[in-house]
């Protein structure tokens, strides 16, 4: 089961793979069309700290998204919500995620971190086993901390820096360094190749509308709280990134930096 959830996880990732290059190819190009009706270059930058010169490109892909999920994703998660009892819910999130464990453990080892590698595959063990195939989540009563990895962080543990914010169709935020690494992350499992397509697509959409509906408060909140729900997703997700790589404390460090640094002045002039 655990193999087939894992063939399940390549494809998604496949095909999210596929909008990346697609997205980058285009992104130029695009990226040049559509600054004549964006904000001048360096601006946003200024304003957030973000780097994003492509942001009038991704401001048309992120209504894109944001169309489709007020359309069709949020309608159709909502009615799941209303037929499905929460524990369902989360045990088949549980379920999903427990198999990830395959990139997870990868990418753990390839950045060297060999202790939450250790712990990421005992979280497997148990939650395969006393989890009932990992639709619960035991390993967390026994203080096994879940380690997301994948393959964008890794280049990151590596040096290689993020580059542009990149808003990806269907997919949503990301950068170069991050759309690259799904395709690692998408081949981690060749076997994923001769399941067949139609039951993995299903799949994929199944646990999405799942996930969603997990979601729905909290993406509710953050439309309603949110001036610019662009800019708090972008700076939300580049925040959550930063954490992921460089660890929270230091993130957490570097943003205090840079929020509170200022230039040198002259006290006479003052």
């Amino acid at each position: 089961m655990w193999e087939r959830r894992t063939r399940y996880e390549i494809v998604r990732r496949q095909i999210a793979a596929t909008l990346a290059l697609l997205s980058l190819l285009l992104a130029a190009p695009a990226a040049a069309i559509a600054g004549e009706a964006s904000d001048p270059p360096g601006e946003a930058d200024a304003e957030t700290g973000a780097s994003d010169p492509w942001e009038g490109m991704n401001r048309a892909i992120f209504r894109f998204n944001l169309e489709l999920d007020d359309y069709v994703l949020r309608p159709v998660a909502t009615g799941w919500n209303f037929i499905t009892p929460r524990p369902l819910q989360t045990g088949i999130e549980n379920f999903y995620d427990n198999l990830l464990f395959p990139i997870r453990f990868v990418n753990l080892l390839l950045q060297g971190e060999l202790d939450p590698a250790a712990v990421t595959l005992s979280r497997f063990c148990v939650n395969t086993t006393l989890g009932i195939g990992g639709v619960l989540d035991a390993a967390s009563w026994l203080d096994l901390e879940r380690h997301p990895a994948d393959f964008g962080q890794t280049l990151g543990r590596w040096g290689v820096p993020a580059g542009p914010y990149l808003v990806l169709p269907l997919w949503g935020p990301s950068n170069p360094r991050d759309s690259a690494g799904l395709l690692v992350d998408a081949y981690l499992g060749v076997t994923t190749f001769f399941i067949d397509w139609p039951i993995l697509l299903g799949s994929v959409v199944a646990e999405t509308i799942n996930r969603r509906s997990l979601l729905l408060e909290e993406v509710d909140n953050l439309k309603d709280a949110s001036l610019d729900l662009y800019v708090a997703a972008r700076d939300a997700y580049q925040q959550q990134r930063d954490e992921e790589i460089l660890g929270v404390e230091a993130a957490r460090a570097a943003r205090d930096e840079d929020l509170y640094y200022f230039d040198d002045f002259d006290e006479e002039e003052w």
